[in-house]
């Protein structure tokens, strides 16, 4: 069985593939998706680095209570504040080369700029997976924390979790669209290559 090279699989293992492609129909749509792209992106780097910074002075606020008051789950849930906005600064900083779309003028380079981006955006999924991660530990062991000093806290640490695991779900879900899209622009990438080879 032939299989081509140009072709990318769904997730339900059917070959796609981008035929005769018309870039005066697909310059247009692509310009367009990325200027859409751009705004989210710039309204995501205004709200990452104003809530990393914002949970960098929390994170240090909660560890100095907690220490200075012997609250050893406080400490904890301040460690997990300050690594979540960590990493929150530093997807941001990693989103900043992508900000924008002039860079890309011709429709090769929109599509590569457009690769780049979903590239960018993955990265940006397993920082959050990192972050959930890091959500789930740190939950547990203030929790074990506080119960082995003061008591069980009132509310169930399975909820947490399941918030946790809901945004990790959504992370999940949002990663295969990614995954999906980014196939899809390298195929186009490919044949309109070929096309301009024949």
């Amino acid at each position: 069985m032939t299989v081509r090279n140009d072709a990318y699989w769904d997730e339900l293992g059917v070959a796609w593939c981008a035929i005769n492609p018309q870039p005066l129909v697909i310059a247009p749509k692509l310009r367009s998706r990325l200027r859409r792209q751009s705004l989210s992106i710039m309204a995501g780097l205004i709200a990452g680095f104003l809530l990393g910074g914002a949970g960098i002075l929390l994170g240090v606020f909660t560890i100095w209570s907690g220490w200075g008051t012997g609250t050893w789950n406080f400490v904890i849930r301040g460690v997990a504040i300050m690594a979540t906005s960590a990493i929150i600064l530093i997807g941001a900083v990693r989103l900043l080369p992508v900000r924008a779309d002039e860079v890309a003028s011709t429709l090769s380079d929109m599509i590569d700029f457009s690769i780049l981006r979903a590239q960018r955006t993955l990265l940006m999924i397993r920082l959050g997976y990192i972050t959930c991660a890091i959500a789930s530990v740190c939950g547990l062991a203030g929790t074990a924390i506080r119960t082995h000093f003061t008591g069980p806290p009132k509310l169930s640490p399975i909820v947490d979790l399941a918030i946790v695991l809901v945004f990790a779900l959504g992370l999940h879900v949002y990663g295969r669209c990614i995954k999906a899209d980014f196939r899809k622009m390298y195929a186009l990438r490919h044949a309109l290559a070929m096309d301009d080879k024949s």
